[in-house]
């Protein structure tokens, strides 16, 4: 099965949920994020596609803290204009002057409203804008988390087969301080599938030991511990599903992610995406 770019994407919408539960030593952290969208094609690029995406709504679980800042400046991402490559990644975000100009009118209420806050430190909401500053900086951080990495998973112009096959690599960012996480992936072609579904498609993520920064983690956990002799083996499972139509359209997709170290820390985070013609 050849999975090509469609003809001419159609306008979609649709819905993205992720679900992230956190545990370090005793602390627990859950939020649940669910984010309605809009996806506009906007014309061809040299190698892709030109997309529109609107947030239509944005509701989450967890109140307090970087969740509440992150709510806050949504303004920063409710409209992108962005380019993708011949696989379907995102590539740029052509948009950036417009969103400077929403940052420069948010920046000074988000440091009214945390003046007095003991949790989130003028640093902090500098931090937001910082991905506008360095070229290309954005385009990472979108490619890597969760929701836009799910939205344009860089899956077209590649045949897909019953035997797996080497795929795209996955990295999540800053898993622990300022270390990433980097997976290799085997892509499969998925035969069952449901009736209006018409291709489908597995990945799996395994850990990169080359790229992995082992030394800096064990450091950074046996400091954080205080625990010269922890044994820091990390453990991850990463398992993705994508399903699309006759028009290689995608219509369903979900992630699945848990990483940790047994006894110090884990992270899950499960993410769905349901789309639809608009």
């Amino acid at each position: 099965m050849l999975l090509t770019v469609p003809s001419f994407p159609a306008t979609q919408a649709g819905t993205l949920t992720v679900q992230t539960t956190s545990l370090l030593g005793n602390l627990l952290y859950e939020n649940t994020r669910t984010t309605r969208f809009r996806k506009e094609s906007l014309g061809r690029a040299a190698a892709g596609w030109h997309y529109d995406v609107t947030l239509t709504d944005f509701q989450q679980t967890e109140p307090h803290g970087m969740a509440q800042l992150d709510a806050d400046a949504l303004a920063l991402r409710r409209q992108l204009r962005l380019e993708t490559d011949a696989t379907g990644q995102l590539l740029r975000v052509t948009n950036k002057e417009q969103l400077r100009t929403h940052w420069a009118a948010l920046r000074p209420q988000l440091l009214r409203k945390y003046q007095h806050s003991a949790d989130i430190t003028p640093g902090m909401i500098a931090g937001l804008g910082q991905v506008l500053d360095e070229e290309g900086h954005l385009e990472d951080v979108l490619r890597q988390g969760v929701e836009y990495g799910t939205l344009f998973p860089a899956l077209y112009g590649q045949l897909y087969n019953e035997t797996p096959t080497p795929g795209p690599a996955r990295v999540i960012a800053r898993f622990l301080a300022n270390a990433d996480l980097p997976m290799t992936t085997l892509v499969q072609r998925k035969l069952a599938v449901p009736a209006d579904v018409a291709y489908g498609i597995t990945v799996e993520g395994k850990l990169n030991g080359a790229e992995y920064p082992a030394e800096a983690v064990r450091h950074a956990l046996r400091t954080m511990t205080d625990q010269q002799a922890l044994d820091t083996t990390l453990r991850l499972e990463h398992r993705e599903s994508y399903e699309f139509d006759e028009q290689h359209e995608l219509r369903h997709a979900a992630r699945f992610t848990v990483y940790g170290v047994p006894g110090i820390f884990m992270t899950k985070t499960i993410c769905t995406l349901t789309a639809h013609p608009a």
